[in-house]
């Protein structure tokens, strides 16, 4: 009785994963990426990693760079998303830096939707680590300070509470947390109106090399094994298969 029981509730699981909705992040692909007309460059690396650069415009000496509006995250589900970000210290020099950020639309009847907030976080390449800020959460500061090359989950979070917009922001190593903000209020005339991710923009790109986006995150790079810990593996493992067969050889033998 409980084998059959144990079947049909693992059936019954089996048929609510494909029957209910999949709630993805969003894919961030080149072909997604606005640039031109004071919005900086795109450059297709690979199929999976896709080059930003900023172009100067006058307005406090920024480097704007393109701006992404694939995502149609609601407000009203919780937004989540994930950009991945890759980090190579030999791309920058001291100082130089790049700034991601993502923003919230608001809706008024009879209106298409506009602008209404934005959550802005800087990298920053200082000595031989990268250093992420913000302006919204400097009692977090530094939020992270990296010092490896990879890709890295740069995600941020909002959601309405109290008819107020929070944020939350949290770097992650392959999902190893390396730093978080908590949810911090967004200044805004009036919450109430805000619905959706407007869009991913690369905000300023002070950087000569720009930033490197992956459409997915890449397999985690295999750290080298202990070389005396291998050799005692395959040590053990052709002593364990040379007895076998000795003792199968015996066997016959006798028999």
């Amino acid at each position: 009785m409980k084998k059959y029981l144990g079947q049909s509730l693992f059936l019954t699981f089996l048929f609510l994963v494909t029957i209910l909705p999949v709630k993805a992040l969003t894919v961030w692909k080149f072909e997604d990426w606005q640039a031109g007309t004071n919005y900086g460059t795109k450059t297709q690396i690979s199929s999976n990693i896709t080059n930003l650069k900023g172009e100067k415009v006058e307005s406090g000496g920024m480097k704007v760079g393109p701006y992404n509006k694939a995502s149609k995250a609601k407000l009203s589900d919780g937004i989540k998303e994930e950009v991945f970000v890759g980090l190579k210290k030999d791309n920058y020099q001291n100082g130089e830096l790049f700034e991601l950020s993502i923003a919230i639309n608001k809706k008024e009847d009879n209106k298409d939707a506009e602008y209404l907030t934005e959550a802005v976080v800087m990298t920053q390449k200082s000595g031989d680590k990268f250093i992420i800020t913000s302006g919204w959460a400097k009692d977090k500061n530094p939020i992270a300070t990296i010092d490896a090359d990879g890709v890295y989950t740069y995600r941020w979070e909002f959601k309405k509470e109290d008819n107020k917009i929070k944020v939350k922001f949290t770097v992650l190593d392959y999902g190893k947390e390396l730093g978080t903000t908590d949810f911090v209020e967004l200044e805004v005339e009036d919450p109430s109106k805000a619905t959706d991710v407007r869009y991913l923009w690369a905000a300023n790109i002070k950087a000569t090399y720009g930033v490197d986006i992956y459409t997915t995150l890449p397999p985690k790079p295999v750290e080298n094994p202990n070389t005396a810990d291998l050799n005692i593996f395959f040590y053990v493992g052709l002593t364990l298969v040379s007895g076998l067969g000795f003792l199968y050889i015996k066997k016959r033998i006798l028999n």
